[in-house]
Order: C-alpha cells, then sequence, then structure tokens
C-alpha cells in the first residue's frame, strides 16, 4: 500500500507586516503559492491561484500524460484567473505570485511550476532542487556567466522573469519524477532558500524523520537568518509499506484546518501587505553594477566572432522571451538612480544588460552633475540606488549630499553669501 506522508507550515518572517504566501495540502495534490502585490493584492493573488489546482485533489486519471497535463493547464487557468481579478479589481491591479504544484499518481510525482518557489527532492540522503528558477540569475547560471553559488548571494536574484497573472499568457515547466521508498520532497517559497543554503536543508531534512519537525526548524533556521520574506516549507514523504489513508499535519505557524469542499484554499495570510509591495520586490535589489559580470570565456579571432553573434541571438531571445512572459512589463516597474555619463538620472529597468540588450533607461534627469556630489556616494551612484517607486527615486535624488552642501531650490536656503554673483547666461543650454 503506498502511502504520502505531508506536512506544511507558513510563516510571515521577520521583517514583513503580512504573510502572502499560501500552500495546499491535500490528498494526492500539493502546492506552495508566494503572492507578491500591494495591499492586500499577493494574499489575493496567492489564494486564487491555489483554487484549480486543488480542484484536481483525489481525481482519478487513466494515466500519467493525463495526469500531468491537467495539472498544467490548472496552472495555466490560475493565471487566467489571478490576471482577470487583476483587470477588474483597480487595487489588485499589478499582483502577482509563483505557483509550484504537486500531484502524486501512484508512483509517480508530477510537477508543474510558475516563478522561483521551488520543489526538491531528498533521495538516499542526497538532495537536489528539481526546479528552475524562473529568474533573472538563472538564466545567468544557464549561459555559464556565475556559478550557483554566487547566484545565493547575487544582488539580482530576486527578479523574476516569469509569474502568474501578470500577462494573459505563461508558460509552465512541467514534468514527472519516478518516487522511490522514502523520497521525501520539499516544496517552498524562497523565503526559505533565499536565506537557508541546500546544504544546511539537507541536513536538517535528515537529522529530523519528523515532518512537523524538520519543517518547523527550516522556519526557525529561516527567521533566524533575518526572516526577510514570508516563509512557507511543505514536506511530502513516499511510503509503499504503510497502509490507510494519507497523513496530513500542519505546523504551529500554518495550522492546516479541515478541508472543505467549499473552500479548497489552506492559507496563512493574516495581516495587511505594504503598498507597492509588488514593485519594491522588484525594485529592492541592493546596489548592483552596470557591467554584465560574471566570468566570461577568451574568444579567439576567427570563430570567437560566431560566437558573440551566437550569443547575441540567444540574449535576444530571452529578452523577447521575457516580454512575452510580461517581463518587460516588471522591469517597467522598477526604479534605480545613477549616472549617465556625467549627470544623476532616474532609471527605469534594472541596472544590468542581457548580452547587447540594456534593461534600463533613462525615466527622468537631474539638474546634478557628478562632479557636484560628495565622493563618498559617488560609488554609490555607479552602483545605483535602488528605490521602490518614481517617488522614491525621487526622494533619493532630493537626499544626494552634495560635495559644497545643499543645493539652492530657489529659496535661497543653500545659498553662500560670501560668493560672488554672476549674471546667468543669455541663451539657456538645453
Amino acid at each position: 500500500m503506498m502511502r504520502i506522508h505531508a506536512a506544511g507550515t507558513t510563516d510571515t518572517g521577520q521583517v514583513r507586516q503580512g504573510n502572502e504566501d499560501a500552500f495546499w495540502s491535500g490528498d494526492s495534490v500539493f502546492a506552495v503559492a508566494d503572492g507578491m502585490g500591494g495591499h492586500l493584492a499577493g494574499e489575493v493573488a496567492s489564494a486564487t491561484a491555489l483554487e484549480p489546482v486543488a480542484a484536481l485533489d483525489g481525481r482519478i486519471f487513466a494515466d500519467g500524460d493525463e495526469a500531468l497535463g491537467a495539472l498544467r493547464r490548472a496552472v495555466t487557468q490560475a493565471n487566467a484567473m489571478v490576471a482577470r481579478k487583476a483587470h477588474d479589481e483597480p487595487s489588485f491591479r499589478g499582483m502577482g505570485t509563483t505557483l509550484t504544484a504537486a500531484m502524486v499518481e501512484g508512483r509517480r510525482l508530477h510537477l508543474a511550476h510558475v516563478g522561483d518557489s521551488r520543489a526538491y527532492l531528498l533521495r538516499h540522503g542526497d538532495l537536489q532542487q528539481v526546479t528552475d528558477d524562473h529568474t533573472l540569475v538563472q538564466h545567468l547560471i544557464n549561459e555559464g556567466q556565475i556559478t550557483k553559488e554566487e547566484a545565493s548571494t547575487h544582488p539580482q536574484r530576486s527578479i523574476i522573469t516569469r509569474a502568474i497573472g501578470v500577462a494573459n499568457d505563461v508558460d509552465v515547466d512541467g514534468f514527472t519524477i519516478d518516487l522511490e521508498q522514502g523520497d521525501v520532497v520539499l516544496l517552498c517559497s524562497d523565503g526559505l532558500t533565499g536565506v537557508v543554503p541546500d546544504e544546511r536543508i539537507a541536513e536538517t531534512l535528515k537529522r529530523f524523520p519528523d515532518l512537523d519537525e524538520a519543517a518547523n526548524t527550516l522556519i526557525d533556521m529561516a527567521n533566524e537568518g533575518g526572516g526577510p520574506d514570508n516563509i512557507t516549507v511543505l514536506l511530502l514523504r513516499y511510503d509503499e509499506t504503510a497502509t490507510g489513508p494519507a497523513s496530513r499535519s500542519g505546523g504551529d505557524t500554518g495550522e492546516l484546518a479541515e478541508q472543505q469542499p467549499q473552500d479548497p484554499v489552506r492559507v496563512d495570510s493574516s495581516g495587511n501587505g505594504s503598498d507597492g509591495d509588488w514593485a519594491a520586490r522588484l525594485g529592492r535589489f541592493g546596489n548592483l553594477g552596470r557591467g554584465g559580470g560574471g566570468p566570461r570565456d577568451d574568444r579567439d579571432e576567427g570563430g570567437g566572432r560566431g560566437r558573440v553573434v551566437l550569443a547575441s541571438l540567444v540574449a535576444l531571445a530571452v529578452f523577447l522571451a521575457l516580454v512575452g512572459a510580461g517581463g518587460w512589463w516588471l522591469l517597467s516597474r522598477s526604479y534605480f538612480v545613477g549616472l549617465d555619463g556625467e549627470n544623476v538620472v532616474i532609471y527605469q529597468g534594472i541596472p544590468t544588460d542581457l548580452g547587447p540588450i540594456d534593461l534600463s533607461w533613462v525615466s527622468e534627469p537631474t539638474d546634478i552633475d557628478v562632479d557636484d556630489v560628495s565622493d563618498f556616494f559617488v560609488d554609490d551612484l555607479e552602483s545605483g540606488l535602488a528605490a521602490v517607486d518614481l517617488e522614491d527615486a525621487r526622494r533619493i535624488v532630493d537626499g544626494i549630499p552634495l560635495a559644497d552642501g545643499p543645493r539652492d531650490d530657489g529659496d535661497g536656503a543653500g545659498d553662500d553669501p560670501t560668493a560672488p554673483t554672476t549674471e546667468p547666461d543669455a541663451t539657456p543650454t538645453p
């Protein structure tokens, strides 16, 4: 007799005011969603996305292909539902969510995945990530520009390239794993993986065979690491020897209520989220350099030119894929303050390139030259100062320390009374 043991829990973390994560733990279907949006919108997005997935729980399918197809269609339906709510309700505009869903069908585990919430498989003591993050840094890993270790601390690791609800269409990753006795599957949001390394996750899962204890320990570890985001952990263990119905349980911070047919979504998301959190998630990328970053292969003069052209075509294809998946819209919601030559400007986008494609552009110029800025602040401008939105970027500009003290805003507050006066040029320079 085959049996799935499951335990799930979610926690707000140490920084966020509300919990926009949600998860579903049923008899055969399990899922984690990490919502993003403004006031309460992230909670709505994640809960809405779980509904069509949870509706598959307990269904019987003719074969594995039919089961996986149904799971992928449910994720596609989730995208349509979230996008429709965002369109119909002005307060939900800009919301979206990740979604990683698993369905157990006999000895097979079907997975459907969008975003950067992850699925892991622990088998014979080895932990393997089985989903690919739909993020900018994952693309850099695939292209060989950075390593996985470098990606774990990369300042752009939270920039996602695919999400549920931000575009009318979405590409859904889907695949199947043949389960073995004792396999442990972990579904989690990036509130865990962004703080706790894979090695420590593996150690914890091996040290705590009790799934509830393991889940709660992982939550504690993420909080001890600062808890910068909501944290959700959902663990499954495949057991071929046990008898009886599937076992489900919940942790202290994410208690699972009894399943109710009219309300299929189990979610712990109390509290209010902060306004503009969707933009904040994309905008708070730290101080970034404007270079491509990462190691590059030396290219010879002959065959190297062809490889450069090929790399450019690949980068262009990735850029077009970003646009098709709503990535361009995501970039347009991100701002930072940096330098355009010798001038301080406000940029839209993120300070990096994809091959020949620059992922930022000047949104607003300012009247500040880099020579006017205090020396200690120039490095920050060269790296790029992240802003939550355009207004936040303008506040950053207003607070830039100048070498000669506060600048004159027209009321004489920053004037030096001992400085000589000169007449302005008759012809202003555009």
